[in-house]
C-alpha cells in the first residue's frame, strides 16, 4: 500500500485544537472507568465497556461537533448508551465465560498523590457511592449521576438523555429522594449493628 493510501488517524474536529481520540483517552480514561460503574455496569464488565467507549469515540470522533456540544457531553453521551448495551445484553452472559475477570486495577486507580489513608477511604467512599447508586432505577441512577457526581447542568443532562427538560428534572427529585431513602436505610442498618454488638 502507498503512502498516500494508508489510513490517516482522525482529524482534530474545528474548534477543539490538539484534542485526538488518542489524547481524550489519556485525559478522559478514569472519568470513563468511573461513571460507566456508576450508570450500572458490573465490575466485571468494566474493561469492554470501557474499550466500547473509546473505540467508538474513535469511530464517530470526525462527527462530533464542538459547536452543539462539548467533548465531555458527547463522551456521556456514548457511555449512556454503552452502559445501556451492556446492562441489558452482555452483563449475564459474559460473567459466566469469564467470572474469574475483575477489574480492580483499573477501578481503584488513583492520583498517585494521596497516602494509603486516603486512597482507603476514596475507595471506600467509591464503593459506598456505587452500593446506594445500584439502588436506584436505571434513568434515577443516570440523571443523578450526571448532575449530582458529575456536575453537568440538568439541561445538559437531558440533552445527554435525550428526555425533556421537565421529565429531567421530575426524574432528579425522585432520584434524589431514592438516594437519600437508601442512605437512611444504610445507616439504620448500621444503627441495628452496632447495637447488637453492644448487646453482646
Amino acid at each position: 500500500m502507498s503512502a498516500a493510501r494508508k489510513l490517516a488517524p482522525p482529524s482534530e474536529p474545528d474548534g477543539v485544537p490538539g484534542t485526538t481520540p488518542a489524547a481524550l483517552y489519556e485525559t478522559h480514561l478514569k472519568l470513563v472507568w468511573r461513571n460507566l460503574r456508576r450508570f450500572g455496569v458490573a465490575d466485571e464488565l468494566l474493561e469492554d465497556a470501557t474499550q466500547d467507549v473509546f473505540v467508538t469515540v474513535h469511530r464517530r470522533w470526525e462527527s462530533f461537533d464542538p459547536r452543539s456540544s462539548s467533548v465531555e457531553t458527547w463522551l456521556f453521551g456514548i457511555m449512556i448508551r454503552v452502559a445501556h448495551y451492556h446492562r441489558r445484553t452482555l452483563r449475564r452472559r459474559l460473567a459466566r465465560l469469564v467470572p474469574w475477570f475483575r477489574g480492580d486495577a483499573l477501578h481503584e486507580i488513583s492520583s498517585g498523590l494521596d497516602g494509603p489513608a486516603e486512597i482507603v477511604a476514596k475507595r471506600q467512599a467509591a464503593r459506598l457511592l456505587d452500593r446506594i447508586l445500584d439502588e436506584l432505577s436505571d434513568p434515577q441512577r443516570e440523571i443523578l449521576v450526571l448532575v449530582d457526581v458529575e456536575q453537568i447542568t440538568v439541561p445538559e443532562a437531558s440533552a445527554i438523555l435525550g428526555i425533556n427538560l421537565n421529565t429531567a428534572y421530575t426524574r432528579l427529585r425522585a432520584a434524589r429522594l431514592g438516594f437519600q431513602k437508601a442512605v437512611n436505610r444504610l445507616h439504620a442498618a448500621r444503627r441495628r449493628r452496632e447495637r447488637e454488638g453492644d448487646d453482646e
